[in-house]
C-alpha cells in the first residue's frame, strides 16, 4: 500500500516535518497523457509521485514537441505554480499513483519549516539538474543512443520489462521526427516493438546502445537522494 515515504522527497523529512504536510498530502491516480498544468498558467497543486512518471514537455509553435525532464519517485513537481507560470506543461508520462498537496498550503509549510523549504530546493535542484542533462544529450548524441536512454528510463519506472508506446509518442519525448524514431529501433539490440508494444529482450545489450546521459539520469534514484547536490555531472 502507497505511503508518503515512497516519495524519496518526503520520506527526508523529519517524522516531526512530515507530520505538518501528513494531514493535507492526498493519494490520486494519475493517468498516461492526463494534463496536470498548461504552460504559462500558475498551477494550484504540488505533486510528489509514488509510481508515476510526470513529465515536464515544451511545445513550439510549429507543433514541436520535446520532454525536459522526466520525474518519478526521487522528485516533486509543480514548483514553477509557487512563484508564477511555468513555461512546461507538466503530463503523466506513465500511469501511477502520487501525493498532491495545494500549493497555498505547501508554501505555508516552506515559511514556517526551513526542513520543508530546503526539501523543495532539493526537488527543484534535481529537475534543472536532469534538463541539464537532457539538454548536453539533445545535442551531442545520436538519436539512437537517445532512444535506448528513454525505452531504458522507462523501464526503470515500471519494472515490467515492456511498454506500451506508438514510434510517434517516443518521438514527442525526444523532441525528433516520428521518421527518426522508427528508422533508430530497428537498429537497437536487446528490444523489440510490435504493435504498439516494446518488449525488452536483453536489458544488458540495450544499455550498451544507450548514452552516457542514461547512467547519470539514473543516479537520481530514490536510494541515492544525496546526488542532486552533487556536481560531478
Amino acid at each position: 500500500m502507497a505511503n508518503p515515504k515512497m516519495n524519496a522527497l518526503l520520506a527526508s523529512l523529519p517524522d516531526s516535518e512530515l507530520q505538518v504536510l501528513l494531514p493535507w498530502l492526498q493519494l490520486v491516480s494519475l493517468t498516461a497523457g492526463e494534463t496536470l498544468a498548461e504552460a504559462g498558467k500558475k498551477s494550484p497543486l504540488i505533486y510528489f509521485p509514488v509510481n508515476a512518471l510526470v513529465a515536464h514537455s515544451r511545445e513550439m509553435s510549429d507543433g514541436m514537441v520535446i520532454d525536459t525532464s522526466t520525474v518519478g519517485s526521487e522528485g516533486m513537481l509543480g514548483c514553477g505554480g509557487l512563484i508564477g507560470t511555468s513555461l512546461h506543461r507538466l503530463y503523466v508520462a506513465q500511469s501511477g499513483l502520487a501525493y498532491r498537496i495545494d500549493g497555498e498550503v505547501f508554501m505555508g509549510g516552506m515559511s514556517s519549516y526551513p526542513v520543508i523549504a530546503d526539501m523543495c530546493t532539493r526537488g527543484v535542484q534535481l529537475v534543472l539538474r536532469k534538463i541539464a542533462i537532457e539538454l548536453a544529450c539533445c545535442h551531442f548524441h545520436a538519436v539512437q543512443q537517445r532512444v535506448a536512454r528513454w525505452i531504458l528510463a522507462q523501464d526503470d519506472c515500471n519494472h515490467i520489462g515492456g511498454l506500451d508506446v506508438t514510434h510517434q509518442g517516443i518521438a514527442n519525448s525526444l523532441g525528433v521526427r516520428r521518421e527518426a524514431v522508427s528508422l533508430a529501433l530497428p537498429k537497437l539490440s536487446g528490444c523489440s516493438l510490435t504493435r504498439g508494444h516494446l518488449e525488452i529482450t536483453d536489458r544488458s545489450l540495450l544499455e550498451n546502445e544507450a548514452c552516457e546521459c542514461y547512467f547519470q539520469l539514473k543516479a537520481t534514484n530514490p536510494n541515492q537522494t544525496d546526488l542532486p547536490f552533487s556536481d560531478s555531472s
